[in-house]
Formats: structure tokens, sequence, C-alpha cells
């Protein structure tokens, strides 16, 4: 895969909208007036050639991701300036103690250790106002730092998500594709941070109040007394809320000086159920019942499962065992209170993924592009003799599986070799060969869509034949 086309598409793109975007912008008034933020950081420099080699999900995925020689940790500082109502230029130190990969940097056949310093200039495209409790944007910019003994000029793009809070704190969290543009580096890599800023918060300004004039005639003069003039609070809608501290100053209000209509504390401006008494946690509405079983969700253990009460929500009693679900390890299967609620008892060590009626299906794990059986795995295999030979009308099926790393054709192979070595193993035990069923699915039936690792297995279910 080749990023030099992606490269120049997306800094042409970044930066005809950063400059369009500009020139748009009318000045806000509610604009950081300039901040620093400080920041932990990673940078991974196998990124892309793991992109290269296989696909971005094996990049993402690849070991070893946080080992020395892969990437590094860090830290930075950060000044914020505030350019418009959706624009920010921000100028970045970074500082990280890095061990790169053999001849990442150029001359570096070893890959040494070294202090990385960089200075980046960026601009900051905002989705929404700088009012906005949450607030994803884009960068882009210009940077340059010393890795090892070489002067390396990079373009920084990448994505963010600002997060600001009523205190005047600003949280960022960043990601950025940092591009060569000289070539003192082998390939681009990516940067992660995650920074904490504080604004200063404006000082309030106290009204200016006129001091009465004293009648000279009727003052008798003192000597060494000072005219202290009244404290006068002005109160404009007569609400009883100082205008200093009202934040609805012509209008009556009982909420910060706002008014409530519905009296649940939350003021008609930020109320979204005006006219029903609510709770601020839900916007002045009412604590919702999703699923309509008489338990309102902040206090129902199942909110979009239909339960009762007296399970906090929750179904009573799915398959009617007698066992509550919540107590029920088969809850979709009816069992006995001596098997925890599961048709058999559930074996020492054994992960139960499923089971149904009379039948329980278990979970052996094999190692990457391996079809041997692991340490694990043989004392589950032992439990599962000893249930066959105990009950000789049991029946077991064997069904391999496969991550979807490499080909497809490759996949179902090692699926079946693995499906073989469970069904050989049970055949060396003395388990008939008539009562084992062998089947393979390659990557076709992944037990989980995001861990790799899971997608390695044999699923053995033990069943009463009827």
């Amino acid at each position: 895969m080749h990023f030099k086309f992606l490269k120049i598409a997306l800094l042409l793109c970044l930066s005809t909208s950063l400059v369009y975007g500009q020139k748009k912008t009318v000045k806000s008034t509610d604009k950081k007036k300039g901040m620093f933020s400080f920041n932990i950081n990673y940078s991974d420099y196998g990124f892309f050639k793991a992109v290269n080699d296989s696909s971005i999900s094996h990049a993402f995925n690849r070991k070893g991701l946080f080992k020395s020689g892969n990437s590094s940790f860090g830290f930075g500082a950060t000044y914020w300036k505030g350019l418009g109502s959706h624009f920010d230029f921000s100028g970045n130190f970074i500082g990280t103690f890095s061990n790169f990969p053999a001849l990442y940097v150029k001359d570096d056949s070893i890959g040494k250790a070294s202090f990385t310093p960089q200075l980046d200039m960026l601009l900051h495209a905002k989705a929404f106002k700088e009012s906005s409790k949450i607030n994803p944007f884009l960068t882009a910019g210009i940077g340059a730092g010393y890795f090892g003994r070489q002067l390396v000029v990079y373009a920084p793009v990448g994505v963010g998500l600002q997060f600001h809070f009523n205190n005047g704190a600003y949280l960022f969290v960043q990601a950025q594709w940092k591009m060569a543009l000289t070539d003192g580096i082998k390939d681009d890599f990516m940067f992660y941070s995650l920074g904490f800023g504080q604004h200063k918060k404006p000082k309030k300004v106290e009204p200016k109040v006129e001091v009465p004039a004293i009648d000279s005639a009727k003052t008798v003069e003192k000597k060494d007394t000072a005219v202290t003039a009244p404290k006068i609070e002005i109160d404009t809608d007569g609400d009883g809320v100082p205008d200093i501290t009202d934040l609805c100053v012509t209008v009556k209000g009982t909420v910060n000086g706002c008014p409530d209509a519905d009296g649940d504390g939350v003021a008609d401006n930020d109320d979204q159920c005006k006219d029903v008494k609510g709770t601020a946690k839900y916007k002045g509405c009412p604590v919702p019942d999703t699923d309509g079983d008489g338990v309102n969700d902040d206090n129902d253990n199942c909110p979009d499962v239909k339960g009762v009460a007296d399970n906090s929500g929750c179904p009573a009693d799915t398959d009617g065992d007698g066992i509550l679900d919540k107590d029920d390890k088969c809850p979709d299967a009816a069992g006995t209170a001596e098997n925890n609620g599961c048709p058999r008892k559930i074996l020492d060590g054994g992960k139960l993924i499923r089971s149904s009626g009379d039948s329980m299906t278990y979970f052996i794990r094999f190692d990457f592009d391996k079809a041997n059986i692991t340490s694990e795995a043989f004392s589950v295999l032992g439990e599962i003799v000893n249930v066959l030979k105990a009950d000789k009308s049991l029946m077991v099926i064997i069904d391999g599986h496969a991550d979807n790393f490499g080909q497809e054709k490759y996949n179902t192979l090692i699926s079946q070799e693995r499906a073989f070595v469970a069904r050989d193993y049970f055949q060396s035990y003395g388990i008939a060969k008539n009562r084992m069923r062998t089947a393979f699915y390659g990557s076709s039936r992944p037990y989980d869509l995001h861990q790799d690792w899971l997608n390695r297995r044999v699923e053995i279910t033990i069943y009463k034949q009827k």
C-alpha cells in the first residue's frame, strides 16, 4: 500500500478547508483568550509498516504494540489561541523518550535510544462553537524535530475531541498522522496525546455606585472620621436575586434568577420538559423507563429488557427452571439448582459459551497459526472424556474455527486440523468414533469481532441423542 497520493490529497483537503473556513469566520466573543495545556503522548513508529505489510486492522492488533523499539512515550506543553468561533491555533513542544526500530532513523542501523524534541505549529477547525461541551475538530500544520541526529520536517494532520467543563477546564484527546517531508526517518508515524488545560475565569466587575451628596450645612465636621458610602445591590427584575448573580436579569425567576415553570429546580431555558417535573440529570425530564416494565432506568439493571421490580428490572426466570436469571449460569436452558441452573454440571476450568435444552457447548483456544492442544485445554478435554465415559448415551460435536488473518483456503485447512486434533484426543481415550461428529468452518463463524485470538478455537458440544 502506498501513501504518497493519500498524503498529498489529505494535506490539500485539510489546508483548503482550514483557510476557506477562516475567511468565513466572524469574530467570536466567547473564544479562548490564550491558554497553556500539558499532555502525555504516545508515538507509534511501526504503524504504517504494519499497514503496508498487512492491513489497518493488523496494525492496531499487532503484538508488541507498546514494546520498546516500536513506540515511545513522552510529554508536551501546548499554547492555545482562539482565532474565531470555529478555529484555534496551537504551538506545541513535545519531548519523547524514544527507542527507534533499527534502520528507522537515517544512518542508525541498530535503533539507538534518544530524547526526541519536536516543535509543531497547528491550526484546528472545530465543528461547534467554543462554548460547546464536546467539540470534535480537524488538525493540520507543520512541525520539526530531532530524531537521533537527524533534523526531520513533517506535516501533522489528524482529528481530536475537545471537552469543555463549566469551571474553565479543558480536556484534549488527539490522534495525528505525522507525514515525513524530509528523508531523516524511514516512514511516517502515528502520534496520540491526552492533554489538560485550565482557562482563567474573567474577574467580575462590580457595578459603580453613586454616593449621595452630603449636605455640608447639616454635617458636623469630625476630625479623623471617614464617610463610607452605603453598599447598594441592584435587582432589576425584583425577584430577590441581585443582578450580579442573576442569570436572567430582566425576568423574575427562582433558579439563579431564571423562571422554573414546573418547579423541578431546572431553569426553563435548560429544561427540555418545561411542564413536567424532572431531574437535572435528564435535563428537566422525568427519569425514563425505556423497557416499560415500571422500573425507571436509574434503578433498572436491565433497562432495555422488560423485567420485574423484585429482580431490579431484569427478567425473573427466562427458562422457567425456578432459578432467577441473575443466579442462572444457563438462563436459556432449564436446569437444576445443583448445576447452577444448567442441564448438566459445568466442567471445572471449562469455558461454557452456550447451552440449550440438554446440550452444553465448551470452548478451547489455540495459539496463532497452530493446531497443537495448549496446556490449559488438556484439563477441559480430560473432564469431557470423564463425562462421556460415565454416560454412554452422550454424543459430542467438534467444530473447528480460525481467525480472519490470511487466505480463507488456509483458514479452512487449519480449522480442520484443530477439529481433528480434538477428535483424535477423544479416540485415544476410548471414545468411539460413532459418538462424535466433526465439522470445520475456517473464519466464517467468528466468536468475537474485535478479539481475533478468541476465534482460534474448537467448540465442543455435549448432548444426549434422542
